[in-house]
Order: C-alpha cells, then sequence, then structure tokens
C-alpha cells in the first residue's frame, strides 16, 4: 500500500525487493509505504516523498486516425466482420518525438505491429450488422523532471462500422424480388430498401416503373415463386457491375422463376413463365447498404402458345 491505497502489477523479486506500479495519490508530500505478507506488516513512514509534475509538460495528443480497407476506394470508418485493414493515427507531443513515445492499440479483434500504424483484423462476429466497434489507441509518454520520471498518457477513439456485407446485400436484394412477387404490395414496399439519391434517383424511379407496369400487365402466383442466391457479391467502391456497367459500390445477382397471369390484352388469362437472372447493384451511404438498380436477363414463356422470348430490362 501506498499512501492507504493499493499499489498494482506488484511482483516478488526476491527476499528484499518488490516491483510495483504507484496508484495514484491526490497530493503530493511525504506517504506511508506498507508490506503485508503472511499475516505481518512492516510500515515505511515519512520516507517516500511524492513530487507531482510542474504541468508544463504536456500529454500527447492524437489528431487524427483512419482506416485504409482492403478493397480499392474502400471509405474510412468501414470495414466487414473478419477483414483485416489498416490503422493509423496522426500524434503530437510538443516535447517529445513519436519514436519516443509508446503506443497501445486496444478493443476487439487482433492488432499486429505497433506504433502509429498497425493492422487490425476485425472480429468475425460483432452481433447484429452493422455494427459500431471501437477501437482505442493509447499513447505514452516518459519524461524526466528533476530526479523524477512521470508518465503522460493520451488516448484517441476511432469508431469503425462493421458490416457483413455479403449477408447484408443479398439479405436485401432476396427481400426485394420477394415482395416484387407479390402482386398485391405496394410499390413503395417493394422499393423500402432503394436508394433515393443513385444515380441521382434514377435506378429507384425506374425499378418503380417497372414494379408498377408488372402490377398492371400480370398476377404473380407467389406459390411458384423461387429466388437463389449466386454468391460472392463483388465491391467495386466507386466503380461499376460488368452488368450493363452500371456504377455501384457492390454488384450481387440471383436466379429467379416467376410464374403468372396475363391481366390483359391477347393473351389475357394465360400463364406466363420467366426464368433467369436478376443482377442487384448496390451503394453503401452514410454507412448503411442501399440497393441501387435491378436488370433482368433470361426468357419468357407462354406454354399455351408454345412462345419463348429472350427478355432483357
Amino acid at each position: 500500500m501506498v499512501g492507504g491505497r493499493a499499489a498494482t502489477n506488484v511482483s516478488v523479486q526476491g527476499t528484499t525487493t518488490i516491483t510495483a506500479t504507484m496508484p495514484p495519490i491526490p497530493t503530493p508530500g511525504l506517504a506511508e509505504v506498507a508490506v503485508t505478507s503472511g499475516g505481518a506488516r512492516a510500515v515505511l513512514s515519512g520516507r517516500l516523498n511524492l513530487v507531482a509534475p510542474s504541468g508544463a509538460n504536456q500529454p500527447p495528443v492524437v489528431t487524427t486516425m483512419r482506416s485504409i480497407g482492403s478493397r480499392i476506394n474502400q471509405p474510412t470508418g468501414f470495414a466487414d466482420i473478419d477483414e483485416t485493414v489498416t490503422l493509423t493515427a496522426t500524434v503530437a507531443d510538443n516535447e517529445t518525438p513519436v519514436s519516443g513515445l509508446t503506443f497501445e492499440w486496444s478493443g476487439p479483434g487482433t492488432f499486429t505491429g505497433s506504433g502509429t500504424s498497425v493492422t487490425w483484423r476485425v472480429p468475425s462476429s460483432v452481433g447484429t450488422t452493422p455494427a459500431p466497434v471501437t477501437v482505442t489507441l493509447t499513447v505514452t509518454e516518459l519524461y524526466t523532471e528533476g530526479t523524477v520520471t512521470h508518465r503522460n498518457v493520451g488516448t484517441g477513439q476511432f469508431v469503425m462500422q462493421v458490416h457483413d456485407s455479403q449477408k447484408e446485400i443479398m439479405d436485401m436484394g432476396v427481400d426485394f424480388l420477394t415482395l416484387f412477387s407479390r402482386s398485391e404490395v405496394p410499390t413503395d414496399v417493394v422499393l423500402h430498401n432503394f436508394s433515393q439519391t443513385c444515380d441521382d434517383g434514377q435506378g429507384r424511379v425506374n425499378e418503380a416503373s417497372d414494379v408498377d407496369n408488372s402490377r398492371a400487365m400480370v398476377v404473380e402466383d407467389f406459390s411458384k415463386f423461387t429466388v437463389a442466391r449466386r454468391p460472392p457479391v463483388t465491391f467495386n467502391f466507386g466503380g461499376r457491375c460488368p452488368f450493363r456497367l452500371r456504377t455501384a459500390d457492390a454488384c450481387s445477382s440471383y436466379t429467379v422463376h416467376w410464374e403468372a397471369t396475363i391481366k390483359q390484352g391477347p393473351n389475357e388469362g394465360k400463364r406466363e413463365i420467366t426464368d433467369g437472372i436478376d443482377y442487384v447493384t448496390a451503394v453503401l451511404e452514410q454507412n448503411r447498404w442501399r440497393l441501387c438498380h435491378s436488370d433482368f436477363d433470361g426468357t419468357v414463356r407462354v406454354p399455351a402458345l408454345g412462345t419463348v422470348e429472350h427478355v432483357s430490362r
């Protein structure tokens, strides 16, 4: 005990030596040191002089922190579960060069390296995604005033939005196609995961027109609808997706099967069967995935007429 408070990191080095980390003492001056062992207690009174730092030496300051992801143009502050990213900090200290400071990175996951830049393997599970995950950088400066070595500590925190992008995007794609296949569902509900701003909102406008046209022309037989994911989702932040070169951050696709009854025109009342691939793009907006475009490529059959037509819309 020092000054009536418990020391930490106590280590017995031998029969006459103990090392320990001083507890925080609110008031400088002479302090009592007490050692207890095996029921016996020894006290050193008035011999340990606690000296407070003058305050002239200020703690290090973490001015900025950012992440560099594993994908080209991946935005800072974004990561996927189990991804390895680079974390970089800028640190300022008026009295000690950065090379003279010590750094400790902490948080969930695994950190590799030291200093102002380390690699971080994001945890493989963070619960429901996206989820904020906080990384803390502790910077320590040791300096001497007179004959006493003091410690200054500065900290910085960086909040990463951690995603399971494969699941998030695929789930939204299946949700959209499933709602599209229920003729009673209103268009705005079908498109509830679509961005209002991606491609100046044109993707959502186009898809709303497709949903409205489908509602006007056919009645879907939802019991016959099937959808299968075609992983993986591919990522190209700020780039384009292969099918129709849509601008997007992520590209996904699904195998779909629809059966419907035609509502109007010369084939009214006949069965229409559609099979093909639906290509769905996604964008990252304010750290959340949103759908942007949907493009279908496949065939439409009318069995009663024996016709097969290739469609791309």
